[in-house]
């Protein structure tokens, strides 16, 4: 069976770098001294049913500066659907962090099928838009956690089980959650296309093998909840992460410094913006409380005569 690409980014502490970190993804992006004051943003809705709107404004620094970029306090933020009557909401700002969320007590529900609009107004006039279409995403059927064949039964690592969406130009994202806390830290970033696998049932796909010798520091210890989301993420977010992996590869410490990651959002004064706007359906595993028992190899979950 042919098996899907899996990119693994490990992301570099740049220190020359934008960097916006989220409860969600790290984003790193290389700048030049051209590249001051951009608009920085970072923004997603998703399935769930509550904080599923997320929107972090920033403003970028000189490269040789270490101070943290600044906020982008007072827009106005507003996220709309493509219905007849479009459904909007306002966001609102927590504190002056630069960080929009949906104000108290308001449920705004993002439906696979639908487009989404993300519209930014600044103090100054600029008005930052992207639009997302939200991808069904097929539910994740099982999560294992055993020892890999890739690291010769001795190490850990994440399997998944699950339908591929029949129709090329599906793409997703895996993201891993340690004791309900995101592993982001880790510096992993699992994503995949369908265009080997278009339609087929993935079997035990590895979306994590954790590589690390010293007990210290491994990602999974004994007695540690482990839990999978599965997300459809689009082409652009596809493209996105994809630049990421790029650009911390990027060859010798003399090679020509790579274009910015590309991104989604557009600006009205006809400046670059950077970041991601995504639109993403999750469907959530289950957790695996890890035990003796995981520390096995895998057993095959190819139905006999496949």
């Amino acid at each position: 069976m042919k098996k899907t690409y899996l990119y693994r980014a490990i992301l570099l502490s740049l220190l020359t770098a934008l960097i916006l970190v989220s409860c969600e993804d790290i984003v790193e992006v290389d700048l030049n001294d051209e590249d001051i004051d951009l608009f920085a943003v970072e923004a997603y809705i998703n399935t769930k049913p509550a904080d599923n709107v997320y929107v972090k404004i920033e403003k970028t620094l000189q490269v040789d500066q270490a101070a943290t970029n600044p906020a982008v306090n007072s827009a106005i933020v507003e996220i709309s659907d493509d219905e007849t009557v479009p459904n909007t909401v306002i966001l609102k700002e927590q504190g002056n962090t630069g960080i929009y969320k949906l104000p108290e007590n308001t449920v705004y529900e993002a439906v696979p099928g639908r487009t989404y609009h993300l519209t930014i107004t600044t103090t100054d006039g600029t008005v930052i838009t992207a639009t997302e279409y939200l991808q069904h995403v097929e539910t994740l059927d099982k999560t294992k956690i055993n020892l890999s064949a890739r690291g010769d039964y001795e190490f850990l690592a994440v399997f998944i089980n699950s339908q591929e969406t029949p129709g090329e130009g599906n793409y997703y994202k895996w993201d891993i959650y340690i004791n309900n806390e995101l592993l982001y830290e880790s510096e992993y970033l699992a994503f995949a296309s369908d265009e080997l696998v278009d339609g087929n049932y993935i079997y035990d796909f590895e979306i994590l093998t954790d590589f690390e010798d010293k007990e210290e520091d491994k990602v999974f210890h004994m007695g540690d909840t482990v839990r999978v989301e599965q997300l459809s993420i689009s082409e652009a977010s596809y493209d996105f992460y994809f630049g990421l992996i790029n650009q911390a590869f990027s060859g010798s410490p003399f090679s020509v410094p790579p274009a910015n990651v590309p991104g989604n959002l557009t600006s009205s004064d006809g400046k670059r913006v950077l970041g991601l706007f995504s639109a993403r359906d999750i469907s959530v595993g289950e957790s695996i409380v890890i035990d003796e028992n995981n520390y096995k190899p895998l057993i095959s979950s190819i139905p006999p005569g496949i």
